[in-house]
């Protein structure tokens, strides 16, 4: 028997954000599948969101500091949902074996860095800690000085899978702040919707285990080593418009 073709779909969105009309659209699957796989459609929704405040910031007359080769805030500990965790394991499987190797070992040394210091239980419960508490626990990993696995020449080696939290830290101030961790002095383009906030939220929906959803990258290759990330299956509609939902907080049909 021939093996049933899936059929891709385009899913589109208009929404009025400030003065103007977005469509968000991707393509996916027509079939039941896990948040994983539409990784792709999620990534494609914030990048058309992110590129929609640059503009925004530079009607202001502000300018995005942020670009190849500034890896100013490459030290800071990334939240990553659980969806890519799984991606991100997929993506170092794929890399040639010497490369993946090198990548396994910075995690692996970063691990030991953080356990050495005594940050590694709290950082691996860092989403129960309050606001405060995350920021000053986020301040003594950045002191530890642990670039990015995935940091080439001060720019990112995975950046068409990099997570969303990275696509969202867009600055116009000066990278100095972001390499100082000058709360004060660093100043965030006005993101219109949150979209990793969303993916966390949709994430939490996505596994079979009761959990909050995500974790620091530090942690997400040794995670998925431990074979614990299942995830449940639903149609990429579904997902799709628990994504959106999530992000405008609005009813999607």
């Amino acid at each position: 028997m021939t093996p049933k073709k899936t059929r891709r779909i385009r899913v589109s969105l208009e929404l009025k954000l400030a003065d103007d009309v977005l469509k968000l659209e991707a393509p996916v699957t027509d079939a039941k599948t896990t948040a994983v796989e539409l990784i792709p459609a999620f990534q494609a929704f914030t990048n058309q969101v992110v590129a929609h405040s640059i503009k925004l910031t530079e009607r202001q007359g502000k300018t995005i500091s942020c670009k190849a080769g500034c890896g100013a805030c490459c030290k800071q500990p990334v939240p990553v949902t659980l969806i890519e965790v799984e991606h991100l394991n997929r993506v170092v499987k794929k890399m040639p074996d010497r490369e993946q190797q090198r990548i396994r070992a910075i995690f692996a040394h970063h691990l030991e860095v953080v356990e050495e210091a005594g940050l590694i239980d709290q950082l691996r419960d860092i989403a129960t800690l309050e606001s405060t508490e995350k920021r000053a626990l986020a301040a003594k990993y950045f002191k530890l000085g642990l670039e990015c696995p995935f940091l080439e020449n001060q720019s990112c080696g995975i950046y068409p899978d990099r997570p969303l939290e990275c696509r969202e830290f867009l600055v116009t101030s000066d990278p100095r702040y972001c390499a100082e961790l000058d709360a004060e002095g660093i100043e965030h383009i006005d993101q219109q919707m949150h979209m990793a906030a969303a993916l966390r939220k949709l994430s939490a929906d996505s596994h079979n285990a009761a959990g909050r959803g995500w974790v620091l990258m530090i942690f997400a290759l040794d995670l998925a080593k431990t074979g614990r990330l299942r995830f449940k299956k639903k149609p990429s509609k579904e997902w799709v418009k628990g994504f959106l939902q999530y992000a405008t907080d609005k009813s999607i049909p």
